[in-house]
């Protein structure tokens, strides 16, 4: 996969028409139904990635939440009001997660771009890995 810079390498590679499907068939169900779908793919995401690799996906969940109250809380205030860090840099892979030290921040000097770039070299170094260790592409 060739990396562009402009835009995560993390995302650029899942078939966002897919997941853009089922999320809103999922959004047609009651909460308690969603609740009931998400414990269903516990197993299997722990079999997949691991009780170490899910509990850091889950302490990432439980980020975006806060987030989300935060700014709801703050309405028009943009994220110079939130208390709550933002997401770790990096992102999904094909068998579970990948994350560089730290968060995103867009008031970062070099802002989004500088942190694109990390990533990109980032997902350049989990591509070399993989096929030095024999195990495919992400």
């Amino acid at each position: 996969m060739s990396v562009d810079a402009r835009h995560s390498p993390f995302y650029a590679w899942i078939d966002y028409a897919a997941i853009r499907e089922l999320v809103r068939g999922a959004l047609d169900l009651s909460a308690g139904e969603r609740l009931v779908l998400i414990k269903g793919l516990v197993p299997s995401l722990v079999g997949d990635i691991g009780e170490v690799a899910f509990d850091s996906f889950l302490e990432e969940v439980r980020i975006k939440a806060q987030r989300y109250a935060e700014a709801v809380a703050h309405p028009g205030e943009g994220g110079a009001a939130r208390c709550t860090a933002s997401e770790p840099l990096g992102g999904p892979i094909c068998h579970g997660e990948a994350h560089l030290p730290g968060t995103r921040d867009p008031r970062r000097p070099g802002g989004r771009a500088l942190e694109r770039q990390w990533e990109a070299d980032f997902w350049n170094e989990i591509e070399r890995s993989q096929q030095a260790d024999g195990t495919g592409a992400t």
